[in-house]
């Protein structure tokens, strides 16, 4: 990599635009970032990697030492959206698949949608994965003005293809979702794609009103599979782009980078002293040669520490929008920035002006941090306890209250598949395979003391069953494409509910590289 210049000055705002009267907020969303990806987490613990710019803003800002997201992509990106737990979404098992009809509830009030009645511009760059069949599934049909990269899991960093297809797009939001554009983005081939994401930031920033509050979401593609870098991203003593932890240095270091030149546009534009920049992962590193949750136990699709507890923080280079403490080690989870963002963004009047059938989201899983973690009003924890997950097929559920925390059927297993037709619920959890851990005084989850203490396993197995009430109809049971789709080999990034329900013409096949722009007719 040709050398990230970290300097003080990068964390100072420059003069310029008029300033919004409301932060802008910068949301970075790493994939697959295990907690011992960064340099800032477990200080003395032996690092195989370097993260000098993500470290000093964390240690500028406030680092959320106990932060939870869920041990899978999906359900952590829908429990970020909508506030609630994956077990009232139908996403507590696996994640979404390709040629399927998966999608976040259409009643739900996304929390972009909240942001932009707030007066926000709202844009998504990179990863969505959180449905696409469907034109309601989009993001820019969510509360997002546009939406550039990726629908699915995964895709190549160099194609930007999954299997046969291409997964690489754009959209945009109209008034409502008939106005809604989308476009494949077949001239991106070959082209890196961390490089095409922040071509986009440049663009969106430059075309940024500063007066304007902005809603930035970075759903970053790295460090997710497939493990592809560049020469560029090379630290100086890698060679070999094949070295797993060469190639987990170049994938760190391309993040930086974009995050660098992110932080210098927004300088330019006057914007970065008054943003509110929140970086998480969405689950813990996979059992791979690359990534590392080390201290922690576990991996990616355990509820095991290391499959749930990933790096956190927030800074602002204006101290009165987050305080710098160093760090806290209150819990937080992925839910809370639901009512944490939308109240330090407006609350929720003018969203329910403009929709004056809607109420507020009631039974919310999320928490209001933001005297927490933002204005540092209060010092006290707000969370005591939270639901890891509850995995009906894989038969495993988690939940920490206080210290404590219990597994039940956990055994390091990783995707579990659900069955059509098969109905599931809380009576298939393993019960019989019990763990429950001191998370202070053993934060590894080495010593099971569940014998020791049954009466604490019980009132969290209670806890536990008490979510029955919220469990939705499992979507893994949702219909495929080859089931119900008129037309099978439609690439599954087409939504199939064109207007009227007629499958244009140009919609039977469209292969890789193909020049193909898809406009809903009005």
């Amino acid at each position: 990599m040709l050398g990230l210049v970290i300097t003080a000055a990068i964390l100072l705002s420059t003069a310029g635009a008029v300033a919004s009267s409301k932060p802008h907020i910068l949301f970075v969303l790493m994939d697959d970032q295990g907690y011992g990806d960064v340099g800032y987490t477990y200080p003395g613990e032996p690092k195989n990697v370097a993260t000098p710019l993500i470290d000093q803003l964390a240690r500028e800002g406030l680092i959320l030492d106990k932060f939870y997201a869920l041990p899978l992509c999906t359900p952590s990106r829908a429990a970020l959206q909508t506030g609630v737990y994956p077990i009232s979404l139908g996403i507590q098992a696996n994640v979404f698949t390709t040629h399927t009809k998966q999608c976040l509830q259409s009643e739900r009030i996304l929390i972009a949608e909240a942001i932009r009645a707030n007066g926000y511009a709202t844009h998504l760059v990179g990863k969505w994965h959180l449905g696409y069949s469907s034109w309601d599934c989009l993001p820019c049909a969510r509360g997002y003005d546009t939406a550039y990269g990726y629908t699915q899991g995964m895709t190549d960093y160099y194609d930007h293809s999954v299997g046969d297809y291409q997964d690489f797009y754009y959209c945009s939001a109209g008034n409502d979702t008939h106005n809604v554009s989308i476009s494949t983005l077949p001239g991106a081939t070959g082209t890196y794609s961390m490089k095409l994401y922040q071509e986009r930031i440049n663009q969106l920033l430059d075309d940024h009103d500063a007066e304007k509050p902005l809603f930035l979401f970075y759903s970053m593609q790295t460090v997710h599979s497939p493990f592809e870098t560049t020469e560029y991203d090379l630290s100086p003593n890698c060679t070999d782009m094949d070295e797993p932890l060469c190639v987990m240095q170049g994938l760190l270091n391309s993040a930086e980078d974009s995050l660098n030149r992110t932080i210098t546009k927004l300088q330019e534009k006057g914007m970065w002293e008054n943003t509110i920049m929140v970086y998480v992962s969405d689950n813990g590193s996979p059992l791979n040669d690359y990534g590392s949750n080390r201290p922690l136990r576990g991996f990616k699709a355990t509820l095991f520490e290391g499959g749930v507890r990933t790096p956190a923080f927030l800074y602002s280079a204006n101290e009165t929008l987050v305080v710098p403490r160093g760090r806290t080690s209150c819990k937080v989870h992925v839910t809370d920035w639901y009512r944490t963002l939308i109240e330090t963004t407006g609350g929720w009047d003018a969203y329910l002006e403009e929709h004056p059938n809607s109420t507020v989201p009631k039974e919310l899983d999320s928490i209001d941090q933001s005297k927490l973690l933002l204005t540092g009003e209060t010092e006290e924890c707000l969370r005591d306890e939270l639901l890891v997950h509850l995995d009906p097929v894989g038969q495993r559920a988690a939940y920490i209250k206080g210290d404590l925390k219990v597994l039940f059927g956990e055994e390091g297993a990783f995707f579990d598949d659900c069955e059509q037709g098969v109905s599931y619920n809380l009576s298939s959890i393993n019960y019989s395979n019990t763990q429950l851990y001191n998370l202070t005084m053993d934060p590894g989850e080495r010593r099971n003391l569940a014998d020791m203490f049954p009466d604490a396993v019980e009132e969290l197995k209670e806890r536990i069953q008490s979510y029955i009430k919220d469990e939705a109809r499992l979507q893994c049971n949702a219909p495929t494409f080859s089931g119900s789709f008129p037309i099978p080999t439609v690439p599954y990034y087409l939504p199939f509910d064109f207007p009227g329900g007629v499958i244009p013409e140009w919609a039977t096949y469209v292969p890789k590289n193909h020049n193909l722009t898809l406009i809903e007719e009005q």
